[in-house]
């Protein structure tokens, strides 16, 4: 009778685990196929812990324990990111653990340190205590295990894959992750999203192929190019008057010279900078990627693809990349080498922390000069920051100017004034590249725009401030007033690209100047109207 209980309580434990993120996605349960793919992680995965322990009650807990990771995991996202796991967002668990302080704060670092640990001491607990049900069988689970991988592996090769592919695209899915998690369930959305872009993924690959080099025979004198993706950057003077209108005074000079500047609109919020990355760097839009475009870099960028940085080699451009982080984080070390970068320069050669406090900006800014002093004028040289990276929380930075409100009266405020502060030292750094510039008497072009704006939901809220996108400029201009241009990312690095070979009024044709709305920041209108 007690073990009838222990198996009826560890199958119990494993139909929580199964409930519990459709709970967070507010799945509801409908019979179709896509139920399937839904349940089969966690009753397979759990099926196999009991049989390898003997011991239902211990492999149903261990089951949970994932579910609710999982879950945590989810609901984290969906708070700081807008958005859930999606099927790529499984590549950076290593990195959660090689670079925990960009993750867990998010989450709550003692809610995850405590929940993992309380998890594996009850465990161990169950696993000396509960007697086997049944004689524990490890060698035939693990078999099992193995005969599932591979079936696995052969559903993932050619033509199998088509097949495969074709069942998922049978399951209605919209491509918006929010909705396919609760139209498919979690796992249900992992795979139909996961699945389609594998099978899509090498025709994508050959449509975008990088051409063949061939260097111009009589290109004449090129343009300097430094272009410059600030962390979280964007103009944070839209989001209430309590923000000062001269925090930016290097943005708000440059927007009144600039060729361009205007909102950038970014597919990213709080994080996921390798997507407006990529779209600038490469300028192929959301919809030539199909799913990848969650993260261009998971398997996308893993071969040559047609981008701005190969379009300036082919005119006799060397091009250099500069991050001071790890060159593997986000396998940038394959991805920047397939969009045509010569060099990547990352922090061995840079310098900077591994943790917070990052390099300062305004370091970098002087780093980017002295690589184009070396390299010469015919240089493209692509800039991406790192010093005012969240989570704002921990960050121990002492800030260079008063407080321009009560933190105590606002939600995050004291994450808000960290980012503010971080926000200064990103517009010093635009200022030192800028009059690095006019000093050298360089006839070149600087862009400067933001990746995604920053995950600070609560404050956000607070001020009842909701755009997504981030802001850009590109200076100098040449002739005529600056123009107020809303692009998507894909098209900036095209614009920066054809003013430096001179080819501006192709691109005055494709994109017609807009005039600032009204909620365009006091500082920006002002320059504007000057």
């Amino acid at each position: 009778m007690a073990e009838t209980a222990h198996r009826v309580a560890g199958g119990l434990l494993v139909l929580a685990a199964w409930l519990l993120p459709r709970w967070s996605a507010r799945s509801r349960i409908v019979l179709s196929r896509a139920l399937a793919f839904d349940t089969a992680p966690w009753f397979l995965g759990g099926m196999l812990l009991i049989l390898a322990s003997g011991r239902p009650i211990f492999g149903g807990l261990l089951t949970l324990a994932l579910a609710a990771g999982f879950t945590l995991a989810d609901r984290t996202m969906r708070q700081a990111l807008r958005e859930p796991v999606v099927f790529c967002s499984m590549s950076e668990l290593p990195q959660v653990f090689t670079h925990p302080h960009l993750y867990l704060p998010f989450a709550g670092t003692k809610l995850v340190l405590g929940g993992a640990a309380a998890a594996l001491a009850l465990s161990a607990a169950l696993l000396l205590l509960e007697p086997p049900s049944f004689p524990p069988a490890p060698l035939l689970a693990l078999g099992i295990a193995a005969g599932l991988l591979a079936i696995i592996a052969l559903a993932a090769s050619e033509p199998l894959l088509w097949s495969l592919a074709h069942l998922m695209r049978g399951l209605r899915a919209t491509g918006d992750p929010e909705i396919d998690a609760a139209l498919l369930g979690p796992f249900g959305m992992l795979f139909a999203h996961g699945i389609v872009a594998r099978a899509e993924r090498a025709s994508r690959q050959n449509a975008c192929a990088a051409p063949a080099i061939v260097e111009s025979p009589n290109a004449a004198p090129r343009r300097p190019v430094i272009i410059v993706q600030s962390e979280s950057f964007f103009d944070a003077r839209r989001v209430s008057p309590l923000v000062p209108a001269d925090w930016l005074p290097a943005f708000e000079a440059c927007c009144r010279e600039a060729a361009a500047f205007g909102r950038l609109e970014v597919s990213g919020w709080g994080a996921n900078t390798t997507r407006s990355e990529f779209a600038v760097l490469s300028g192929l839009c959301d919809s030539d990627l199909g799913y990848d475009r969650f993260n261009p870099y998971h398997a996308f960028a893993r071969v040559p693809i047609a981008s701005q940085v190969w379009r300036l080699r082919r005119e006799g451009y060397r091009t250099i990349c500069l991050h001071p982080f790890d060159r593997r984080f986000y396998r940038r070390d394959l991805a920047m080498a397939a969009l045509g970068f010569e060099r990547f320069l990352g922090r061995e050669s840079l310098g900077g922390s591994r943790a917070s406090p990052y390099f300062p900006d305004a370091d970098l800014a002087r780093e980017a000069l002295r690589v184009l002093d070396s390299e010469g004028p015919q240089s493209f040289i692509f800039v991406i920051t790192m010093e005012n990276h969240g989570p704002w929380a921990g960050n121990a930075m002492a800030p260079k100017r008063p407080p321009p409100f009560d933190p105590a009266a606002v939600a995050q405020g004291e994450e808000f004034l960290r980012y503010l502060d971080g926000l200064g030292h990103s517009d010093e750094m635009l200022q030192i590249l800028r009059e690095g510039f006019v000093e050298r008497g360089l006839d070149g072009v600087l862009a400067f725009y933001g990746d995604h704006l920053p995950s600070l939901p609560r404050a956000f809220r607070h001020f009842g401030f909701d755009d997504p996108q981030s802001d850009y400029v590109i200076w100098p201009g040449r002739n005529g007033a600056p123009q107020r241009i809303d692009v998507p990312a894909h098209r900036l690095g095209s614009m920066v690209v054809e003013m430096a070979l001179g080819k501006e009024e192709e691109c005055a044709e494709e994109l017609p100047a807009r005039s600032p709305s009204r909620h365009e920041s006091r500082a920006v209108t002002a320059s504007m109207k000057g």
